[in-house]
């Protein structure tokens, strides 16, 4: 079985590693590539150490911005040249080229598509062209959380096929010592430490975090691993709060089995999400979690693991973050994370399912 995850760039983020642990973890690793539209492999690797052990099956196009008809040329030669039965497209821009590019093949390659959130949708635009190209090809749409599911049959009258919940890897996110891990990343100790890993972009939250910061205890610190165009204007609001001496910007991490070890509490107050993997790699160390209400957020954390907060409810942000600090963290939590989200389980229904549609 020869697969293609098709993705829109190589940049750290979920849906990003959700393709990656499909890569490292199916039963066809070994004849599965991962194609991303933009960037270039010196990029990739800098954002993805651990994908240079698969050098030769990264694949990098650099697409400029813009529709490019060469890129469809380039993905029919891929699937040529490797022989590919499944190509497997992770959000919009992926699922277009990957659907266009199995239409001029033929019938011999078949397409699953992962939704991993349903809020591109509300753009006129791309709707209609889901649509569209879901009424000229042939696509096996599933969904990564039930609601992301229910979302899109409401907005494209289509059904996806099935749910698989985003998986981790749990034997790489397990806790370390907290304070080895502070250490590690030159955090403070003796202070409470609420973490937040997402990139710094508009709708991850991070602003209704700073600000939060103001309503918690001066022994609360926040803590952000990531990187995006954001980072200076967050930068700059930290500043003018005062909150210089409790917000800590570490870029990317690497290591983020030492980030999660090192804080109280998880928190990702995003507008939008489908399923984040960052709060399953969270609980799998044992954390806590604080996550807006939305996407499918509610279907992996219960009262035991954290607390959610609806969006327009801000000012019960910082009082569920006192409570959840205060939450046994450890192994109840962690096997929590094990029983619904893990990336053997994910993988498994995904090889069966590549399996049943290339017979």
């Amino acid at each position: 079985m020869n697969v293609m995850h098709l993705v829109q760039h190589l940049q750290v983020g979920g849906l990003e590693k959700m393709a990656i642990t499909l890569l490292k973890n199916s039963q066809f690793s070994s004849s599965s590539i991962i194609v991303s539209l933009e960037g270039n492999r010196q990029s990739a690797f800098e954002q993805w150490p651990e994908l240079e052990q698969y050098s030769h099956r990264v694949i990098c196009l650099n697409k400029k911005p813009g529709v490019s008809i060469s890129v469809i040329a380039k993905i029919k030669a891929l699937i040529k040249e490797h022989d590919i039965d499944i190509i497997h497209s992770h959000h919009v821009g992926p699922v277009i080229y990957a659907g266009l590019a199995c239409a001029l093949t033929g019938d011999s390659v078949r397409h699953i598509s992962t939704i991993h959130d349903a809020w591109y949708l509300n753009n006129v635009k791309q709707c209609t062209f889901t649509k569209l190209l879901n009424s000229l090809t042939n696509i096996y749409w599933v969904a990564d959380a039930r609601i992301v599911a229910d979302e899109f049959r409401a907005k494209t009258a289509i059904i996806p096929e099935r749910t698989i919940l985003n998986g981790i890897d749990c034997d790489n996110f397990v806790a370390i010592n907290q304070s080895t891990a502070r250490n590690q990343l030159n955090l403070p100790h003796k202070v409470k430490l609420v973490g937040c890993a997402a990139r710094l972009i508009e709708g991850k939250g991070h602003k209704d975090l700073i600000h939060a910061l103001h309503y918690l205890p001066e022994d609360y610190h926040m803590v952000f691993a990531g990187d995006g165009d954001q980072k200076v204007i967050l930068m700059n609001l930290v500043r003018n709060l005062g909150l210089n001496e409790r917000v800590h910007f570490l870029g990317n991490v690497h290591d983020m089995r030492a980030f999660y070890s090192s804080i109280d509490v998880m928190c990702l107050y995003s507008q939008r999400e489908g399923l984040p993997l960052s709060i399953i790699e969270a609980m799998a160390c044992g954390i806590p979690v604080v996550a807006s209400d939305v996407g499918g957020i509610h279907e992996v954390v219960t009262d035991n693991e954290g607390e959610l907060v609806s969006l327009n409810e801000f000012n019960k942000l910082a009082p569920a973050i006192l409570r959840a600090c205060k939450l046994p963290h450890g192994l109840c939590i962690r096997h929590h994370a094990i029983a619904v989200a893990d990336a053997r389980t994910m993988s498994s229904k995904y090889d069966n399912l590549y399996s049943a549609l290339a017979v």
